[in-house]
């Protein structure tokens, strides 16, 4: 398995430098969350441009990871991004290393509760990241629903929490959202095994 991991590696590329600086300063790192990973990015970043994205919305910016990865691709599509951040250090980290990847012009950072902040964004949105508080993923699910597009689609990171063995109230909410999205029969749902799990379901 190691080996499959490398020879996938062996092709992926940061698309912005400050990606890179970002992935070596959060190795030595305990007062930020995980971020989504190379894996999880370059899938985002493809998927944007395999459906020409042109608003998406981001919960759980952190200190920008995600969002540098998803404004990139943006940039190239001419699409914009939302991203909301609740913890306000984090936010002005966020906002130190959006600036620093020349993305300001494309991604709009707003500080707040993410379960809050959805009931005034007016969508829809073509593509939602959802990688907020985990309790608050079954929570927010039906606001996620109605803010996406007919054919767009909801990413989950941190799927696969359950099966890795993650604490019982990290994993728990997972494993509801999971059963959520598959028993909605208004979403086409499947789960990638990358990173710590993608759950990704298209609006039907």
């Amino acid at each position: 398995m190691d080996k499959l991991w490398e020879y996938i590696e062996s092709f992926l590329k940061y698309p912005h430098p400050v990606l890179k600086e970002l992935e070596k300063d959060h190795q030595g790192r305990d007062d930020v969350p995980p971020h989504i990973g190379i894996h999880v990015g370059t899938f985002l970043s493809w998927l944007i441009h395999v459906i020409q994205a042109q608003q998406v919305l981001e919960f759980g910016t952190a200190i920008g990871y995600s969002t540098i990865f998803l404004g990139q691709a943006l940039r190239e599509t001419g699409g914009r991004l939302t991203a909301i951040e609740s913890a306000g250090e984090r936010y002005r980290e966020a906002h130190r290393n959006v600036e620093r990847a020349g993305l300001s012009d494309i991604v709009e950072l707003i500080l707040g509760d993410a379960s809050q902040v959805i009931d005034d964004l007016e969508g829809p949105f073509d593509l939602i990241l959802q990688d907020s508080a985990k309790f608050l993923y079954p929570v927010m699910l039906e606001k996620c629903i109605q803010k996406i597009r007919r054919g767009g689609i909801i990413a989950a990171d941190d799927a696969l929490f359950r099966p890795m063995g993650a604490r019982e109230e990290l994993s728990r909410s997972m494993d509801e959202y999971n059963q959520k999205v598959f028993a909605d029969s208004r979403l086409v749902s499947t789960i990638l095994p990358i990173g710590d799990g993608l759950t990704i379901s298209m609006r039907k």
